[in-house]
């Protein structure tokens, strides 16, 4: 009984750790916050602002993670709109920034079993000397790549 709970409360940790982990952040800047709309169930994603009567509900902007895609901000984007009640979102611009790789450190990532200050008493042709840093060295570079950022306007239809 006791092992099931520890076991189930595991899972539930995993899950919880898991799921906090997002793709996309995404802020949302209503811009009357006097309106209020019922949530929709559609919500269009145009292009150019539409010719017929509408109103501006809300700036959102969507920033991703690097390799991430224009489809999934879009999609992101999307869901907030249609909490707020809006019709469509237009896509206003769509900014790309490279972000450079970073060097992190990360002990477990070498030997972590290579107790650093025995360095002294190694033979001289063992690292840092004879060879490269890589079998016992502690940081590791996090690959960089192009983030992308979505402005969008959520708006309702008249």
């Amino acid at each position: 009984m006791l092992t099931e709970t520890r076991l189930g409360l595991w899972w539930v940790l995993l899950v919880l750790a898991i799921s906090g982990c997002a793709s996309v952040v995404t802020q949302v800047t209503v811009l009357d916050p006097a309106q209020k709309f019922a949530p929709t169930q559609n919500v269009a994603i145009v292009t150019e602002f539409p010719a017929r009567p509408h109103v501006k509900v809300a700036l959102i902007e969507a920033q991703g993670t690097v390799g991430g895609s224009e489809g999934e901000l879009l999609e992101e984007a999307r869901k907030k709109a249609q909490a707020l009640g809006a019709d469509a979102i237009v896509r206003v611009e769509i900014n790309t920034v490279y972000q450079e790789p970073v060097r992190v450190y990360d002990p477990w990532y070498g030997d972590p079993f290579y107790w650093q200050p025995h360095y002294a008493q190694r033979p001289f042709y063992f690292y840092p000397h004879g060879y490269g840093p890589y079998p016992y060295y502690p940081y590791r570079w996090i690959g960089g790549g192009n983030v992308q950022t979505l402005k969008a306007m959520a708006i309702r239809y008249l």
